[in-house]
């Protein structure tokens, strides 16, 4: 059973917004940029998860996302679940089709033992950072600034650069 990516977003938004929405809604626009995910793509989970009553929304200024129900009610089985489409059945029974369903059994065994406010303990008692800021995903340098030509910027500016250039030169 691999989890696709929609899915893993899901409980890492259910995360984000348990461990940062106490006091206040938290944007979808905040929990996109923590999770360095496109919003719209944000959206789409978070109105599943809002119709399977995981998390309530606020509109207006000030609005934004909030757990709803008890997160101890919950495991990740039945996050993957609201996300995943119908397992196909093996045709054959060889040995890799053995091994696939006893794979997938084990992973459904390892997701229904997890419930979401036993993650949400984790992720939080293991990164105290997660109730203020995200760290980001990738940890990559920020690109140098720009260097700017000293040159003309059109055919008309030509006249102007090139006797700048003969005043400096003499």
């Amino acid at each position: 059973m691999l989890i696709p990516k929609r899915t893993r977003v899901a409980v890492e938004s259910l995360v984000y917004i348990a461990a940062n929405g106490v006091h206040q809604p938290i944007p979808a626009r905040q929990v996109a940029q923590a999770l360095s995910v496109s919003l719209a793509g944000l959206e789409s989970i978070l109105r599943v998860l809002r119709e399977r009553r995981l998390v309530c929304s606020f509109r207006g200024p000030g609005g934004g996302y909030q757990i709803d129900s008890d997160l101890k009610k919950f495991t990740v089985l039945d996050v993957v679940k609201f996300f995943e489409s119908s397992q196909p059945k093996p045709g054959n029974d060889t040995a890799c089709d053995d091994f696939a369903l006893d794979f997938q059994e084990a992973c459904k065994q390892a997701f229904n033992s997890e419930n979401l406010h036993d993650l949400v303990n984790a992720a939080s008692a293991s990164d105290p950072g997660v109730a203020s800021a995200a760290k980001p995903r990738f940890g990559l340098r920020p690109l140098p600034s720009p260097v700017s030509p000293r040159g003309p910027n059109s055919v008309f500016q030509l006249y102007a650069c090139d006797s700048g250039l003969r005043s400096q030169a003499a």
